[in-house]
């Protein structure tokens, strides 16, 4: 898988509904084929949702939906 294929491979399994919703850390996407911002313009172009969160653990993640999110409180 080429750096650039493993975030559009990651957003079609939520855009598919193969996977209800997937996170991955921050830091992993930062590192890949155009970081945060390549994964926000696939999100957009494949109809996904994605929510910046911090984990239990201090990580930062994205979690992506094709659902949207809804902030409780």
């Amino acid at each position: 898988m080429t750096e650039a294929q493993w975030g559009s491979d990651w957003l079609d399994k939520v855009a598919d509904g193969s996977t209800a919703m997937s996170q991955r850390k921050l830091s992993s996407i930062e590192t890949r084929g155009g970081g945060l911002e390549a994964v926000k313009t696939l999100a957009e172009q494949k109809g996904v949702h994605l929510l910046r969160l911090e984990d239990d653990k201090g990580n930062e993640v994205i979690a992506a939906s094709l659902k949207p999110f809804d902030v409780v409180c």
